[in-house]
Order: C-alpha cells, then structure tokens, then sequence
C-alpha cells in the first residue's frame, strides 16, 4: 500500500483465495485473521450498523438547539474542542431560529412541549442579554 492511500484513511485487502499466479492463499487466511484483529477493539467483534440513535422527537430537537445556543454564548465548552468559545451573533441566529419555531408551531404543541420552548428560549434570551452588556445577571 502506498503512503497516498494511506493518508487517504482507507486500506485495500485482497481476499480471494488465489494469487496473482493461482497459488493457494491458505495461509494468507491467517494473516488477514491477524489483520482483523489488530483493527477491531479488544472484546469487541466488527460490526456492520451503526449504533442506534435515540429517537427524534420535539423536545430533544428543541434541546438540540438549546445546547448550541449555550455553547455559542460561552456558557458550556465546545464538544470539538472542549474550550469555552462565544460567537454571539451565531447564539442571536439560534435564538431567532426558535423564535420562529415558537411562532410556526403556536397552537400545535402540548403544554409541555411549549413550556420547554418558553423555557429554552427565555433563558437562552437572558444569557444573550448580559453577553451584550444589556442587562446583568
């Protein structure tokens, strides 16, 4: 393997039975065995799925978007790079995306579903507030 395809994060391995000169492989079995084994966790066999994820539903959508907005405002660390960043004008973005899904959805949500929205966005509004020295907390 050459070092362009190995940077590419990709390996190719031949798995036919037979060389190039149709000699039996028998005993490359044993070395792809190796192979496998070296790439796969320890206790783990491979698997072809992915791991199930959690079902999507209103209130994680809307906590989805909560947990961004805290993460731009510098309230929480960045999960890329476990530092405390702020963007505001990318948290203002957050707080009027749910803005509008208040508006959007106003009358079709249940009395908990839009007690989390009132929530979520009060709080992300206060947050964003005192980030732009227009009240303090």
């Amino acid at each position: 393997m050459d070092k362009e395809q190995e940077e590419q994060g990709f390996r190719v391995t031949d798995k036919r039975g037979f060389s190039e000169d149709g000699e039996n492989r028998a005993s490359g079995a044993a070395e792809q065995e190796n192979e496998k084994a070296k790439t796969t966790a320890p206790g783990l066999e491979e698997q072809n799925e992915a791991p199930p994820r959690p079902p999507i539903d209103f209130p994680s959508y809307i906590l989805s978007y909560y947990t961004q907005g805290l993460v731009l405002l510098g309230e929480v660390p960045s999960p890329y790079t476990n530092k405390k960043e702020e963007d505001v004008e990318a948290a203002r973005h957050i707080v009027d995306i749910l803005s509008m899904i208040q508006e959007k959805t106003k009358g079709n949500l249940s009395k908990d579903e839009n007690q989390l929205l009132d929530s979520v966005l009060y709080e992300l509004r206060i947050k964003f507030m005192a980030k732009t020295n227009r009240i303090k907390i």
